[in-house]
């Protein structure tokens, strides 16, 4: 799953949230150091979310660019320069198991799986 996230250059480094994930916010001390904390923020969110069957978390233009409007807004009247940028950043490779576990969750068999495949 891909998320567009929204980072802001800070004096020191950035910030950086994902519109799609309320709450999912991290920061970094350079542009790399900020991708790599959003993407574990939200592999962690989206994992509480598996964890609680809560719904998945779904991404609209229209929410990313109410987003940008609102971060830009905000910018422009703590006298910021209005500068913000867009990344797409995704989960990382599957771990071990974690296929197998999803196939179980979906009441496959693997033999059924890869029969879909």
């Amino acid at each position: 799953m891909k998320f567009i996230v929204i980072l802001e250059p800070e004096e020191i480094g950035y910030s950086v949230h994902c519109p799609a994930l309320p709450g999912c916010v991290s920061q970094g001390d350079s542009r790399e150091e900020a991708l790599a904390n959003i993407r574990e923020a939200i592999e962690g969110i989206l994992a509480l979310r598996e964890k609680h069957n809560m719904p998945l978390a779904k991404e609209t233009p229209e929410l990313v660019a109410k987003e940008i409007r609102y971060c830009l807004k905000e910018r422009r009247a703590e006298g910021l320069p209005l500068i913000i940028e867009t990344e797409e950043v995704g989960e990382r490779e599957l771990k071990a198991g974690t296929l197998r576990t999803l196939i179980r969750k979906a009441d496959l068999t693997v033999d059924e799986f890869t029969e879909l495949l």
